[in-house]
């Protein structure tokens, strides 16, 4: 009897088994259509040089970005965007790939110099020389603004390429060491 009684109960536990799995086959194949996506959730998330100009965080956390030079890269305009906020500015003149974001905005310099202390970070980074070369323009605003800029320039190591870059930038430099 016992014998009997686990077959029967095999035999309904098969049963339940095949009819669960053609149950969820079933189910898969007529799931109903996704609904259309909330509005506002997609499309406003995306981040706009507009909406980095509004908010000051937003900036801040693309100047510490890794890969800003790529964003950079499609969007020049997010740059120009960051650079309107004074502390995300002194964020971005101190980025480790500031020589590649200059070569998608070629008025980076001009933008960083309009603030004092993005200028000394600027002076301070290493890949700022090709920074200045791309725009001397916005380092003799800077000169111009702020002098003792002249004596942080002067001992920097790029002096030298920068000087083989534009003639007159050494005699331009010289006219601001005191």
């Amino acid at each position: 009897m016992a014998f009997a009684n686990k077959k029967i109960l095999l035999a309904g536990l098969a049963a339940i088994l095949t009819l669960g799995a053609t149950h969820s086959v079933q189910a898969a194949d007529e799931q109903p259509a996704l609904r259309n996506p909330l509005p506002g959730s997609a499309s406003t998330a995306a981040i706009t040089p507009e909406r980095v100009k509004r908010d000051y965080w937003l900036a801040w956390r693309l100047a510490q970005y890794e890969w800003l030079d790529k964003v950079a890269e499609a969007d020049p305009r997010i740059i120009a965007a960051i650079c309107s906020h004074s502390g995300p500015a002194k964020l971005l003149a101190r980025h480790k790939h500031l020589d590649k974001i200059a070569e998608s905005d070629h008025y980076l310099c001009r933008r960083l110099t309009q603030w004092n202390g993005a200028t000394e970070k600027l002076l301070r980074n290493p890949y700022a020389d090709k920074v200045i070369a791309l725009d001397p323009q916005g380092m003799a605003y800077a000169l111009n603004k702020k002098p003792s800029y002249g004596r942080m320039l002067g001992r920097h190591e790029m002096l030298d390429s920068l000087a083989d870059s534009n003639r007159d930038f050494p005699r331009e430099l010289s006219k601001h060491i005191r």
